[in-house]
């Protein structure tokens, strides 16, 4: 990789999945100079709402542990001088830990990226994507070690697909050390990302009772709180379950 200036490799902890409404809890930084020097630095931020346990059950982090911490304020100035003139780069960043950062400097009153800046963002996740088909042939290839025969007949992709899905238990039960086969319905929340489905589109699911985008630009916001954008969806080319359960959302409100 040339660099014609540092990169900042970053990771944040939160408090949550929400890019609005949650807090950072932990922050570390890689950061690699064109000449090869690295610097590394991971701090705990006190986020000033109280950590939810199952927040805690992913990172470990407690509200305990981040007493006496320095709230994303009281760092911000030294971490946007820190960050300033880099390139950034992380794993799903440009989906949760960038515009989750950046809304953190908005509340602590820093722009960032300053506007002059012009600043490149690396997705490694992205990039991962785009290396590694996911194309049924190469998929298949690549947790069996056999060729898919007849590809593209639907029979043979069926069986095909049912043997990939085979193979990713066995590895996913080999990581976890689970001494129990999933369930359907475990499969079905761990497609979703933990979240439960609330139309078969997976464009909404639930959290403790109410509804939130899982797409688009209000992605992690909820349903009733984005009118405009619903409407939007509701004049638009999406599923005709979605649209009404987004109707029925916006019944009861």
């Amino acid at each position: 990789m040339i660099l014609s200036k540092p990169i900042i490799f970053f990771d944040l902890e939160t408090t949550g999945v929400n890019v609005v409404k949650d807090k950072i809890v932990q922050i570390a930084i890689l950061k690699i100079f064109p000449d090869g020097e690295q610097e590394q630095k991971k701090t705990l931020v006190n986020p000033g709402i109280d950590i939810p346990e199952g927040a805690t059950e992913v990172h470990g982090i407690t509200n305990q542990m981040v007493l006496g911490s320095p709230s994303f304020k009281q760092i911000s100035k030294s971490l946007a001088e820190q960050m300033k003139g880099c390139d950034i780069a992380g794993y799903n960043s440009d989906v949760f830990d960038v515009p989750l950062l950046i809304e953190e400097f908005n509340r602590a009153g820093i722009e960032f990226p300053d506007t002059g800046e012009d600043i490149n963002f690396v997705d490694v996740l992205k990039i991962e994507r785009r290396i590694n088909s996911h194309k049924l042939t190469e998929t298949f290839k690549r947790y069996t070690g056999e060729e898919l025969d007849g590809a593209h007949d639907a029979m043979n992709d069926v069986i095909g697909t049912a043997k990939v899905l085979f193979a990713q238990l066995e590895k996913m039960n080999d990581d976890d050390a689970r001494t129990n086969d999933f369930t359907v319905e475990e499969l079905d929340l761990f497609c979703q990302d933990e979240r439960k489905r609330v139309d078969y589109a997976g464009k909404l699911y639930e959290n403790d009772g109410e509804v939130y985008w899982s797409f688009g630009k209000h992605k992690d916001c909820l349903v009733k709180d984005e009118r405009q954008y619903a409407d939007w969806v509701l004049r638009s080319d999406f599923p005709t379950d979605t649209k009404n359960r987004i109707r029925k959302i916006l019944s009861n409100e």
